[in-house]
């Protein structure tokens, strides 16, 4: 047997994964307008079939109630995100109405990792471990020690922990916070 359609047929395969694996359709990138924020990593975004979808961002776990960084990270969703158009890749799609999805403003800004850079968020490795975009930016953010990377916040949430204290203290208050690297406990 000759090895011409052999070659034939391996070639075509490669071409054929090779298109399959690259392909481009519409559903992989859907333009939509953000109508609400609705939680810390949940946004409502109007692709214009009627209903708005529920998008989630994929990768990450925004600041905890207690790390008190609430009223700044809806400050910035809200400035940056709401009526503005927004291009969505999803993930993972749970029905017509709600999807895991990773967004990006028009001039490419990726939202999901921009909450990480600030210190909104951490990056979700089980969910996006192939997510180098978040990576670099937890890796920048905990660098310069931003919103959950904070050594206030990190020592503010132990004593918390510790007293069982629910001070009314608020976000500016904890970002203007300074603590004393020496003062505070390392663990071993």
């Amino acid at each position: 047997m000759s090895m011409v359609p052999i070659l034939f047929l391996v070639v075509a395969v490669i071409v054929v994964v090779y298109f399959l694996l690259n392909r481009k359709t519409e559903e992989e990138l859907k333009e939509g307008i953000v109508k609400d924020i609705l939680r810390k990593d949940a946004l409502s975004i109007d692709f214009g079939e009627g209903q708005p979808v529920v998008v989630k961002l994929q990768g990450i776990i925004p600041a905890v109630d207690g790390e008190m960084l609430d009223e700044k990270i809806f400050a910035f969703l809200e400035q940056s995100l709401r009526g503005q158009k927004v291009m969505v890749k999803p993930v993972v799609v749970e029905s017509g109405s709600v999807m895991s999805a990773e967004v990006r403003t028009p001039a490419n800004e990726y939202v999901n990792s921009a909450l990480v850079r600030q210190g909104f968020a951490r990056w979700q490795v089980s969910e996006a471990s192939g997510d180098t975009e978040i990576a670099e930016a937890q890796a920048l953010a905990q660098k310069e020690q931003l919103g959950v990377w904070n050594p206030a916040i990190m020592q503010l949430l132990e004593d918390r922990r510790k007293a069982g204290d629910n001070s009314d203290m608020t976000d500016d208050d904890v970002a203007n916070m300074q603590v004393n690297p020496d003062d505070l406990q390392t663990k071993g």
